[in-house]
């Protein structure tokens, strides 16, 4: 099987998510590397990165609950062969699929916690939900802002997004996007965007976890154009 990596991002003591398109079957795709998360080292191993595409084995059930195990596809670690380094077009024939608004993208089952600032704060899916946890949103460059947040005195990288039908502010998990913020602020984020034009914007679900159990927080996986 081979994948158009779309979503490279961080998670938790050094391990990444990696997601992708399949364009044969027309879906996406979530490796999983013997059933888990990916390391920094099998990252650089097979140059995987947004626009590149891997070919994988796949193998096994997945473990997990819907909405991710939609996606979820345990993988062979050892038979991740790197096919094509990128870059990748991210919009016309083959391209990952692209809707509207945040909505249309998780089949209307997005929910919020309330309004901060004039943006839907804590935007979230029920786990349980079977839809899709990853998609791709098409915004206009002036409808994407980002900016740090400071909350419990830890700072960290979110998103101002405006679609179709509303506002949001969302965490920003995607790896090259927080590696910018912490080298240079969230002003370089913005600057790594181009002026003006159409963005491919990535988002996806957390899995639910202890601390916030049943709800599945939507965030921005990568921006591209």
């Amino acid at each position: 099987m081979d994948i158009l990596i779309t979503d490279v991002t961080e998670m938790q003591a050094g391990n990444y998510c990696v997601a992708g398109w399949d364009a044969i079957d027309a879906r996406m795709i979530r490796p999983l590397p013997g059933g888990s998360n990916w390391t920094g080292q099998l990252l650089a191993a097979h140059g995987v990165q947004p626009g590149a595409t891997i070919r994988v084995a796949t193998g096994g059930q997945p473990k997990s609950v819907y909405p991710h195990r939609t996606e979820d596809t345990p993988v062979d670690a050892a038979k991740i062969i790197l096919v094509r380094a990128g870059p990748s077009p991210w919009f016309g024939v083959n391209a990952p699929p692209v809707t509207e608004s945040l909505a249309a993208a998780f089949g209307q089952q997005v929910q919020t916690t309330g309004v901060w600032n004039g943006a839907r704060k804590g935007a979230f899916v029920r786990e349980g939900v079977q839809i899709s946890s990853l998609a791709g949103i098409q915004v206009e460059r002036l409808n994407l802002e980002f900016f740090e947040d400071i909350f419990n005195e830890k700072r960290s990288l979110r998103a101002y997004m405006t679609d179709v039908g509303d506002r949001y502010s969302l965490p920003v998990v995607a790896k090259n996007l927080r590696e910018l913020y912490r080298a240079n602020g969230p002003a370089a984020v913005n600057q790594h965007l181009p002026n003006a034009g159409e963005l491919h914007v990535r988002v996806g679900l957390a899995r639910a976890w202890p601390g916030q159990p049943g709800k599945c927080t939507v965030m921005v996986n990568g921006v591209y154009w």
